[in-house]
């Protein structure tokens, strides 16, 4: 089973789909103790969509897909183009894409900074997460995976 929606990238539709998020990951049978941390992240991968396209001036809409099969995957993908920070904690050198602000020098430093953070909290809560992109549309996603029972994958971490 799969579940698309798109949806404004304004931080008022984030909530909304955290929720959604919980709904269908309790529907798919993900333990109860991570639903707090499946709702948490998908907010977190969502907040990070919606700013990643205010700081480009995009309004276009962030995607997300949830999937049911060995595993409950939330997928979230973005339109900007450039992928700053990496899961690693490594931060990329250049920075394309969007209209140059008041210094730009250190507001790339601060988006970098916040990307980064958001990753790293990302880290801290999904076992399962990686970040791909630009993808041929431009933009990148993060996937979370949890386990299902059955599965054969252990339901803490």
């Amino acid at each position: 089973m799969t579940v698309q929606f798109a949806f404004t990238p304004a931080a008022a539709y984030v909530r909304a789909a955290r929720l959604v998020a919980a709904d269908v990951a309790a529907h798919a049978g993900v333990a109860t103790g991570l639903l707090d941390e499946v709702r948490q992240a998908v907010g977190e991968a969502c907040t990070r969509a919606v700013l990643r396209h205010r700081d480009r001036g995009l309004d276009d809409l962030v995607r997300v897909e949830f999937s049911i099969g060995d595993r409950f995957v939330a997928k979230i993908t973005d339109n900007a183009q450039d992928l700053r920070a990496r899961p690693s904690g490594r931060i990329g050198a250049g920075v394309g894409g969007g209209a140059p602000r008041a210094n730009d020098d250190e507001a790339i430093e601060e988006d970098t900074l916040s990307e980064e953070i958001t990753l790293i909290v990302l880290g801290g809560l999904v076992e399962d997460l990686v970040v791909t992109g630009p993808d041929a549309n431009g933009g990148t996603t993060v996937s979370m995976s949890w386990p299902l029972p059955g599965s054969g994958s252990a339901a803490d971490h």
